[in-house]
């Protein structure tokens, strides 16, 4: 339960609070190209996502997720993590802006809410999930089971 787990609801304010500041910066910036800069609103969001993804991965690795050792291949895993989230917030912005729901920027707001949701559950259960270190994978298990019935007598 994550009401008894003070560590989880600790990475999960740190998520947050480290998601917040990354997204508002980036949000910033896709808001800056698509109206200042005249860039469409997808081309905007490639280049948007491009910056966040190095952001994102310096920040949640060191301070997200900081306390977690051995942690494989995090960066790849943290890339093809955000190319996920990407295809999903892609199509969210297109589809919405498309039918004329919203206008782009109340769309991407939409669209990123819901892709950081599936971000944190990748992140969390994939990216920066602890494994033993490899010392401890190569021993032998040990069997404490007691000898069986034809061989004990």
């Amino acid at each position: 339960m994550l009401l008894g787990r003070p560590l989880e609801i600790r990475r999960l304010i740190v998520f947050g609070t480290v998601g917040t500041l990354n997204t508002a910066a980036c949000y910033a910036f896709f808001a800056a190209l698509v109206h200042l800069a005249g860039w469409h609103y997808n081309l905007a969001l490639v280049v948007d996502y491009l910056v966040g993804t190095l952001l994102g991965y310096a920040l949640h690795s060191l301070a997200t997720f900081g306390d977690r050792k051995h942690v494989k291949q995090a960066f790849g895993k943290y890339t093809a993590t955000l190319a996920v989230t990407f295809l999903l917030n892609f199509a969210l912005l297109d589809a919405i802006v498309t039918t004329g729901l919203l206008d782009p920027l109340r769309a991407q707001a939409v669209a990123m809410a819901l892709a950081t949701l599936a971000s944190y559950r990748l992140q969390k259960h994939w990216v920066f999930r602890s494994h033993p270190p490899a010392e401890i994978q190569h021993q032998p298990a040990i069997d404490n089971d007691p000898a069986p019935a034809h061989i004990a007598a």
